[in-house]
C-alpha cells in the first residue's frame, strides 16, 4: 500500500497532512511559465501553472497563441484572493474548458469561482469522480481546506482516447489512469516537437517527482496504479514531461531511473500487463 498525505508523494509511514505554508503572500503568486522547457518548447501555446492551497495542488493553464482560447486544468484556488491571481493571468482569455483530472478536494476546490467567471466552459470530468466530487466539502475538513459548500455539476463525462480541442493549436488527449482514484485521467498533447519526441502529460496525483500518489483511500487501488505507471511507459517517449498534481515537473527517463514505484512497475511480468490492459480495456499504442 502506498500511503502519503493527502494528495501528496506517497510513501511509507505517513498517516495525517502536513500543510504547507505559502513562503510568499498570496497576493504577490503568479502563474510560472513553463515554454522553456523541453518538449513544451517550440509548441503553439502557453503553458503555465502555479500551486495553491495548504496542500499546494497546482493549477494549469494552457493558452492558445492563434485564437486566446485557453483551458483551466484542476482550479485549486482555495479563496477569493489566490483566484484573483488565476482570473488577473487569463484575463482577456476566451476560457473554453475547465478539466479535472479527478474528483479530490484539493483538484476542484476553486471549481465553483471558475464557473462563475467562465460560465460558457464545459466543465469536464470523468463519471467514476462523481463520488470524490460530491464528497469534496466532507473531505476537505479534515485537511483544513477553505471549500465551497456547494460544486457545480460537471456538464461533460471525459472518455478514454477523447481529443479535447482548445482553440486551433491545442489538443490534449484524456488518457485513462485510475489508481489514485478510480476516474482519475491524464491530460496528453502527444504531438512531438521538432527536436524532441515527447508528450506533454498533465498527470494529475499518478505520478511525481520521486513517487506517486497515495492509494490508501475508499475507492483508490494500489494494482490499478502500477499499471497506470506501467501505461505511460509503454506508450509515451522517455523524453515526456510529467507535470504533476503536486511538487515540480519531472520526466519519464528521470523517474525510471530514481522513482522506486516506476520501477516495481515496469517490473512486473509481460503476462501481469496484458492482463491489466484487458481488465481496463486498454489499447496501448
Amino acid at each position: 500500500i502506498f500511503v502519503s498525505c493527502f494528495c501528496e508523494t506517497a510513501g511509507p509511514g505517513l498517516d495525517a497532512p502536513k500543510l504547507i505554508k505559502p513562503t510568499q503572500p498570496v497576493s504577490t503568486f503568479n502563474m510560472r511559465p513553463l515554454v522553456r522547457r523541453v518538449p513544451i518548447r517550440g509548441r503553439p501555446y502557453t503553458l503555465s501553472y502555479h500551486p495553491f492551497g495548504s496542500l499546494m495542488c497546482n493549477t494549469y493553464a494552457f493558452i492558445c497563441n492563434s485564437t486566446n482560447k485557453a483551458t483551466i486544468i484542476d482550479p485549486a484556488c482555495h479563496d477569493k484572493l489566490e483566484f484573483s491571481q488565476l482570473e488577473s493571468f487569463l484575463d482577456g482569455r476566451d476560457v473554453s474548458h475547465i478539466l479535472l483530472t479527478h474528483g479530490h478536494a484539493d483538484h476542484v476546490a476553486g471549481v465553483s469561482n471558475a464557473v462563475d467567471r467562465w460560465p460558457s466552459a464545459s466543465l469536464c470530468m470523468h463519471p467514476l469522480e462523481g463520488e470524490n466530487y460530491n464528497l469534496g466539502h466532507q473531505h476537505s475538513k479534515k485537511f483544513g481546506l477553505n471549500f465551497p459548500s456547494k460544486l457545480p455539476e460537471p456538464n461533460h463525462a471525459l472518455s478514454e482516447g477523447e481529443v479535447i480541442h482548445i482553440g486551433d493549436t491545442i489538443r490534449l488527449k484524456v488518457l485513462e489512469t485510475p489508481g489514485h482514484a478510480p476516474g482519475h485521467v491524464a491530460f496528453v498533447d502527444e504531438d512531438k516537437s521538432d527536436d524532441n519526441d515527447g508528450a506533454v502529460i498533465v498527470g494529475g496525483d499518478l505520478l511525481f517527482r520521486g513517487s506517486v500518489g497515495r492509494t490508501d483511500f475508499f475507492n483508490s487501488c494500489p494494482e490499478a496504479l502500477m499499471a497506470s505507471l506501467r501505461r505511460l511507459y509503454e506508450m509515451y517517449d522517455s523524453e515526456s514531461i510529467v507535470l504533476s498534481g503536486h511538487t515540480t515537473p519531472t520526466y519519464l527517463k528521470n523517474e525510471r531511473d530514481s522513482n522506486v514505484f516506476v520501477s516495481m512497475a515496469l517490473q512486473r511480468p509481460e503476462e501481469w500487463w496484458i492482463e491489466e490492459t484487458k481488465r481496463h480495456g486498454w489499447v496501448c499504442s
